[in-house]
Order: C-alpha cells, then structure tokens, then sequence
C-alpha cells in the first residue's frame, strides 16, 4: 500500500517510513517544505538503497494510509486545511501531547481528551487511529528489532486490524488491540513516563504486555 506521512521529516516519521519501505510498503514523506522532504528521503536511502520513499509537499493525497507525526503544537493548525484530502481514509495518530520543564517531560491536558481524539474532531470524515506513539525513534532508525508492542485504539473495528497488520511488519513488533479511540488518553501518557525511563537507565524502553498468547 501506499503510506502518506503527515510532517514526516521529524526522527519519527522518518523511522516508521523506513520500517514501512523496508517491509516493502510505498512511503510518501511530507512536509510544507520540498527541501525537507527530499532531504529526509535522501538520508534514509543512504541507509538502504532502492527503498520505495518519495518525497511530496502534499502527501495527504495520495497515500492509502496517512500517517500524522506532527507534533502535537501544530495539529491544531495543520489538520483542518488536509481535511477534504483525507476523508474516507485511514488516519494513523501517532501524536503525543507532551511538553518539557526544566528537563522534565510531561503530559498537556487535551479538551477532547487525547490528541487523536482532538485529530478525530479536527477530520470528521476520516477514521482515526491511535498507534505508535511509544516506539522509541532512534530504534526505528536503526537496523536491529524494536522489540515492542504497538498499542492500537480505534473506534472502527476494521481500521484498527489493518493498522495492527501494519504495526507487525517491523521487525520485533506486535500489535494490541487497545480497545476504543478513548482509551488513546492512556497511551499517550506512557511517552513522558518511557522518556524519564530512558533517562534514568540511559536506554531507549518499549512497552510489552504480558499475558497476550
């Protein structure tokens, strides 16, 4: 399939398209700026050559699945203006409404509830889904598994299978469903925690869910 990345020139982004393109999915980076995306493209082919990355200012249209990696400062600005591109599709939020003081990282409170809800509001005639918020990025970039689930929230039964499918291509990943799009709250709120983590023990954590056969 074809997957849009929305602000996709951040170190998330740019890992999930590398994993995606490695599984051999077609990864469109986006960004309001052709330089950053093409430069974002150039530094993952250095990586691997011949993966299927293309660059676009608009990837919204064109990508089966979008990918939001924005951070969560410009969602507010930067979803309305995509929304007539991205209704009828599968929207991924992998945002997380987390700020940082005096080297601390903490969770902002969200009127909707949580950031992809407030995406659900924001593009009322795409389904949103809730994923990958806690996948360390410096993993992503790299060559090794991620060892790591991937907790998946969606109102839409079906939409959150396909994403929990596309969760499983990176290597050491497994998808879990994690019940409705409200229960994304949760999710985003173990980043701050995974971030003072790594800190403490100098590491890059994951989540995994014990119990799951």
């Amino acid at each position: 399939m074809k997957i849009g990345f929305i602000g996709g020139t951040g170190d998330e982004g740019m890992g999930l398209a590398f994993r995606f393109a490695r599984a051999g999915h077609a990864c469109i980076i986006g960004s309001r700026s052709a330089e950053k995306a093409q430069a974002a493209v150039a530094e993952l082919l250095m990586k691997t050559p011949g993966l299927p990355l293309t660059a676009a200012v608009n990837a919204a249209a064109d990508g089966d699945i979008v990918v939001i990696t924005t951070p969560y400062a410009a969602q507010a600005d930067t979803l309305p203006p995509l929304a007539g591109a991205l209704r009828g599709k599968v929207v991924v939020s992998t945002v997380v409404p987390m700020a940082f003081e005096q080297g601390r990282a903490f969770l902002l409170a969200v009127p909707e509830g949580s950031a992809a809800q407030q995406g659900q509001a924001l593009l009322p005639g795409s389904t949103v889904v809730a994923a990958f918020q806690n996948l360390s990025a410096k993993k992503l970039l790299g060559d090794g598994p991620v060892e790591a689930d991937v907790i998946v929230c969606a109102d839409d039964a079906g939409a959150k299978r396909e994403v929990m499918r596309l969760a499983e291509v990176i290597d050491g990943v497994r998808g879990v469903d994690g019940g409705p799009l409200a229960n994304s709250s949760v999710v985003e709120g173990i980043t701050p925690l995974l971030v003072s983590i790594n800190r403490t023990y100098k590491t890059q954590a994951g989540v995994r869910i014990a119990g799951i056969p």
